[in-house]
């Protein structure tokens, strides 16, 4: 418990930072404040009348497992794992976590998917209501080398993020990865510069993340990112070469490879929802449950139905079926 006090309040120091980053010629960098002050959106309660249950994922590996429990599609596809256990369910992917909070609110899913620290970081505002009230159900995951601090060539060590400037997602899920890169060398946020994006990676025209900002903008040192983008902007995981989408002498710095305990994976559920459906949570998690131990058996055996799974994944997570080299990195 004293851990996440201590996240919760170095995760509001950040966000407080954000009032004074200046905004960019091109309007891309956001001024970030807490959801609470954000969402002011009237909850609406959980229409229990609804025969479809859309459920939130976000571009991470880890939710490979729901959408092998549903039958590799977006809706639940029959003779699936949800399908046997009675459920009807919309997957769909937000990875604007905002979007993902007011959505919660408004009743049109009742779920919430982040990282442990995305979802502190919208607990008072959720929490404000019982009806809307967060209950934790599930932990997909460690991420294990799905994440990773990429830098340009001034940075060598940790330590010398000092006075550099970093571009990370507002809201999601590397905030608490960097508050714990930060302290474990003794720094504070007001020792740095961030520059809040609002995407994760590259979501089509008129998007900005925080590897596109390295890419872009001089200014930017270092950008916390998922690792396909990290493997483009350092030519394969070495040294960028300037070329195609690479840096000239970006460097992954640090990954959760070796630091595999900081993001931990996490499904949320509203009050009303649990109380109204009863029974619903246990078949919901034992599907997980179910389609996590799939997962580890298709992947090592990488067979025709892990080749089916990445591509389905791909098209879902990151919008392209194509990119089965990323989703299976």
């Amino acid at each position: 418990m004293k851990n996440v006090k201590y996240l919760n309040a170095f995760v509001c120091s950040l966000l407080a930072l954000s009032f004074s980053v200046s905004i960019s010629q091109e309007n891309r960098y956001l001024k970030t404040e807490p959801l609470v002050e954000k969402l002011k959106d009237s909850v609406k309660p959980w229409d229990n009348s609804k025969t479809v249950v859309k459920v939130p994922l976000i571009a991470w590996g880890a939710d490979m497992q729901t959408i092998l429990a549903n039958g590799n599609g977006r809706t639940t596809q029959q003779g699936s794992i949800f399908q046997t256990k009675g459920l009807n369910l919309e997957l769909y992917r937000e990875d604007v976590f905002e979007d993902q909070v007011r959505a919660y609110l408004e009743g049109e899913t009742p779920f919430l998917r982040g990282t442990l620290g995305m979802i502190n970081m919208a607990a008072e505002v959720v929490n404000r209501s019982p009806l809307t009230k967060l209950n934790v159900i599930y932990q997909l995951s460690w991420s294990a080398g799905g994440d990773a601090l990429v830098v340009k060539d001034n940075i060598r060590k940790p330590t010398d993020l000092k006075g550099k400037t970093v571009a990370v997602q507002a809201y999601g899920p590397h905030v608490d990865y960097l508050t714990t890169v930060l302290s474990s060398v003794g720094l504070k946020p007001s020792d740095i510069t961030i520059k809040w994006v609002p995407d994760l990676f590259d979501v089509g025209e008129g998007s900005y993340s925080p590897a596109m900002a390295l890419q872009s903008d001089n200014a930017v040192d270092a950008a916390m990112v998922i690792i396909p983008d990290a493997l483009a902007l350092t030519s394969g995981g070495n040294v960028g070469t300037g070329a195609e989408q690479s840096v000239s002498g970006a460097k992954i710095l640090l990954s959760t490879k070796t630091a595999d305990r900081i993001i931990s994976d996490v499904y949320a559920v509203r009050q009303d929802f649990v109380d109204n459906n009863p029974g619903y949570i246990e078949k919901f998690v034992a599907g997980l449950l179910e389609g996590e131990q799939d997962l580890r058996k298709l992947s090592q055996e990488k067979n025709d139905s892990w080749k089916s799974l990445v591509k389905a994944s791909a098209g879902i997570l990151l919008d392209d079926d194509n990119a089965v080299e990323d989703m299976g990195a």
